[in-house]
């Protein structure tokens, strides 16, 4: 009587289970499943001899490998459908922020002709005579004196006017803020300033890199506030 072995059989189901899809590299039909392999199993328990019966503990154990594997597989192959998905949900989600303003750490901002910008001041201690200065690409638009300043945020508003009190076109504008500390010395402030977005990029790893009208980089985790 013929004899197939049982670690031959579990073998091929393993290394046919680990071949590439490509339909190129192996057809459909070449691939063993789970019924192909309980199929071969009656038919060695059919041929097996009498006087060497089958170890029935290796056939579990082979048995729930290969279900194992089986269901690693399909789990694999529902984690990428999954991720595609939902990278395709970031990729709609993330294009609705193109045109909107953000809130970020920076020093460049975008203004509205005709509106009233607001800058939020964020020195890390108590200041005096604090000066904040707007510029553009040509030089002095605006200096605004705050005076004391306490260590925290607050929100002041420029309303587009230079110091001449004519109103500037909208576009992207600089700051510069600083104030006396303590001991007398010179400090530079921390300013959060809104800026459009013009484009999204998603990474390799799934997160987001907006591009502000300023020309600056961030990561969406940066983003303090998102308006319309």
């Amino acid at each position: 009587m013929s004899t197939i072995s049982t670690s031959t059989t579990s073998n091929d189901y393993l290394s046919a289970l680990q071949q590439s899809s490509d339909s190129s590299a192996s057809a459909p039909n070449t691939v063993m499943d789970q019924q192909d392999f309980l199929m071969l199993l009656t038919t060695q328990l059919q041929n097996q001899d009498p006087t060497q019966p089958m170890d029935p503990t290796s056939f579990v154990s082979d048995l729930t490998q290969m279900s194992q594997l089986e269901a690693t597989t399909s789990m694999t192959q529902a984690m990428q459908a999954m991720t595609e998905s939902f990278q395709n949900i970031q990729t709609m989600q993330a294009a609705t922020m193109i045109g909107k303003k953000v809130l970020v750490d920076g020093e460049d901002f975008s203004h509205t002709e005709g509106d009233v910008s607001q800058i939020r001041l964020q020195p890390d201690q108590d200041l005096s005579d604090v000066s904040v200065v707007i510029s553009d690409e040509s030089g002095l638009v605006r200096q605004m004196t705050v005076g004391d300043l306490a260590a925290g945020e607050t929100i002041i508003d420029w309303d587009g006017l230079d110091d001449d009190g004519n109103a500037r076109a909208g576009g992207v504008y600089s700051l510069t803020v600083y104030g006396t500390d303590a001991e007398g010395e010179l400090q530079t402030v921390n300013t959060v300033v809104s800026s459009e977005v013009t484009t999204v990029g998603i990474n390799k790893d799934g997160s987001m890199t907006l591009t502000l009208a300023t020309g600056e980089e961030v990561d969406v985790d940066d983003v303090r506030e998102i308006s319309s």
